[in-house]
């Protein structure tokens, strides 16, 4: 049902039509019964909602020049990397959480509370006990790195990054 009210458009989606969902496929009609697309919204926990609200991150404290910051939102933590600094999005403000040398671009992984990254001249774990970023050599460091259903892969491993 297509109503105006005050100018404004409106469509109601029939219980039907939410049962079947999204179309599996572009090769499905667009009259068969399937929802053709969603904005604003997704699957999640299987039931469509609506995205939380991202605030915008004050990152004025972080001075290096392009490509900082660095912002890697993970499942339990928001990164924020400078050239040779890491910070962690705390109460709606940045926390220094570890100073380093200066290498590449930052690349990072997530396990929920573990973290894994590297610039290509150091690995930094942030530690799921306790939550601290601690430098390490018992990791190698990368290039680039991610994780393939629960396995790290990372690639050019302890090449290292010559400044």
């Amino acid at each position: 049902m297509q109503t105006t009210r005050g100018g404004k458009f409106s469509f109601s989606i029939d219980a039907d039509s939410l049962v079947r969902g999204l179309r599996p496929s572009k090769r499905v009609p667009r009259n068969s019964g399937y929802l053709i697309k969603s904005l604003g919204a997704v699957g999640k926990d299987g039931v469509l909602q609506v995205l939380d609200e991202i605030t915008r991150l004050a990152t004025t404290a972080i001075t290096d020049g392009f490509p900082y910051p660095q912002i890697f939102v993970f499942t339990n933590v928001i990164i924020i990397c400078g050239e040779t600094k890491i910070y962690e999005w705390i109460g709606g403000s940045l926390v220094l959480k570890l100073t380093v040398a200066a290498g590449s671009t930052w690349t990072a992984v997530d396990f929920f509370d573990y973290v894994y990254m590297s610039n290509e001249k150091v690995a930094v774990i942030r530690r799921s006990e306790d939550k601290i970023y601690t430098e390490t050599t018992d990791l190698p460091t990368c290039m680039s790195a991610c994780n393939f259903n629960g396995q790290v892969i990372i690639g050019a491993p302890n090449v290292g990054y010559a400044l």
